[in-house]
């Protein structure tokens, strides 16, 4: 079934069976989406490029990381992915060599404007990339250097296929867990250097001061890697004590419990939708994983869904005085964009496809009960390399049949490790009123800064 025919109802994206295919192989199916006009992949992945070729030349390249070698085996192997690499490869070139003169002065390399330069290659920026730490810049992409690598790759009919595909995710996992592994250990504080604060992709620069990095963050310039014993340790640093007290009466009133910038706002929520349709709509079964309970008692209710970029707090916190009734990590795609979504120029395919992603990415899910409120549903949900969503303490994993747990607003709920992210909030139909910021918030999209943990999202109707 060609890519741009609507999948029949009751497909799952999630799955790989007759959903995407190579049948329609037009050099890219998304438009032109790439972040500020390729420029933000360009500057990152033509220096990377470089750099790679520079060690080939004087003959230092490292070998490919074992989990890097396991997976080109696998690859090379399994003549279906082989083909869909192979062909995503050339599908990225075709698009990029579509572009402007200028914007392909930027990216040549030998004469010729090639984006990916070829199967080996592939791999080894790959592998160069997990084996360092994410850079600081003041690009959309700051902090996921691997969605940089494959911004426009992504894009194509291709890679559409490639990673809606189930075996694939599986094995593409055994990848990001190495660099997660990479991004926990001392080595990756090379960006965290107080003897050099102003070296290149520094997270301690005055730049990335400027940039809000470190305000009201905990943190000791004076000792080494700013007091953090992993780049990821950083990420996942914490505020201040009293940085971002919980706004409102907890009696009647529900908080957000990410630091987000708002995006999207629905109400009058249906069961089952078309998700994956132009117009975007958002399908409570598949939210929650195809766990109809949980979605039935959110139809006709509203949701707010907001975005968390590198730079952001990455904690979440319970939302409200209450119990957790369930709750659960649902494993989903990693790199895996919204098929034809003919973005405009100058967004970025994460975002726009956030709605999306809520659907069939990696995600922790929560749902709470207030008595006020009602069931109140938290939906933390990773992009691109943010695979990892944690709940923690471990106690807060709720089985299906358990026991509620009982939970205090501004408690810590989980994580998200190594990237930017989205989350969304599900209140039940006629049980609040959500704040006018939140109701609006496709026009807050481009705040400066994220709406605060802590503050008033609904409150309920009854009050």
């Amino acid at each position: 079934m060609p890519v741009k025919n609507q999948p029949n109802k009751g497909q799952r994206v999630e799955g790989s069976r007759n959903l995407l295919s190579l049948e329609n192989t037009d050099p890219i199916q998304m438009g032109f989406w790439v972040p500020n006009r390729v420029w933000a992949t360009a500057k990152f992945l033509v220096p990377l490029r470089e750099h790679i070729a520079a060690k080939k030349k004087a003959g230092k390249l490292a070998p490919l990381q074992p989990v890097m070698q396991e997976f080109k085996n696998w690859v090379t192997n399994n003549s279906t992915y082989r083909m869909w690499i192979e062909s995503m490869i050339e599908q990225s070139n075709a698009f990029v060599a579509t572009l402007p003169e200028k914007t392909r002065k930027e990216i040549k390399a030998d004469g010729d404007v090639v984006w990916l330069e070829g199967y080996d290659s592939f791999f080894e920026v790959l592998n160069e990339i997990i084996t360092t730490s994410p850079s600081f810049n003041t690009t959309a992409q700051v902090g996921t250097p691997m969605n940089g690598f494959l911004a426009v790759a992504m894009g194509t009919q291709a890679g559409a296929a490639l990673f809606h595909d189930t075996k694939f995710n599986q094995q593409f996992r055994n990848v990001l867990n190495a660099w997660n592994t990479f991004l926990k250990s001392s080595a990756s504080l090379d960006k965290l250097d107080i003897n050099n604060p102003e070296k290149p992709g520094s997270w301690i620069s005055k730049a990335a001061q400027q940039a809000g990095v470190w305000q009201e963050m905990e943190h000791d310039p004076k000792k080494p890697g700013y007091g953090f014993d992993s780049w990821n340790s950083f990420f996942i640093r914490k505020f201040v004590p009293g940085a971002r007290p919980f706004q409102g009466n907890p009696k009647t009133q529900i908080n957000i419990g990410c630091e987000t910038t708002p995006w999207q706002y629905a109400d009058h929520l249906s069961l089952e939708s078309n998700f994956w349709a132009k117009d975007m709509k958002y399908s409570l079964l598949d939210l929650f994983g195809g766990q109809q309970q949980w979605a039935k008692l959110f139809v006709g209710g509203q949701l707010y869904q907001g975005f968390l970029s590198a730079t952001h707090y990455h904690r979440w916190q319970a939302p409200l005085d209450g119990e957790i009734v369930r709750s659960w990590v649902q494993p989903g795609t990693y790199f895996a964009q919204r098929p034809q979504q003919g973005e405009d120029q100058g967004t970025w395919e994460g975002t726009e496809s956030q709605p999306y992603l809520g659907h069939v990415a990696a995600r922790a899910i929560f749902i709470f009960k207030h008595k006020e409120c009602g069931y109140i549903a938290l939906i933390c949900i990773g992009m691109v390399e943010v695979s990892t969503c944690v709940i923690e303490p471990s106690h807060l994993i709720v089985e299906e049949g358990a026991n509620p747990v009982a939970i205090k607003r501004g408690s810590e709920i989980g994580r998200f490790e190594f990237g930017g992210s989205t989350h969304m909030m599900i209140f039940q139909k006629d049980r609040v009123r959500m704040e006018e910021w939140a109701r609006q918030a496709v026009k807050h999209q481009n705040d400066p800064n994220p709406t605060k943990m802590g503050s008033v999202i609904a409150k309920a109707l009854k009050s």
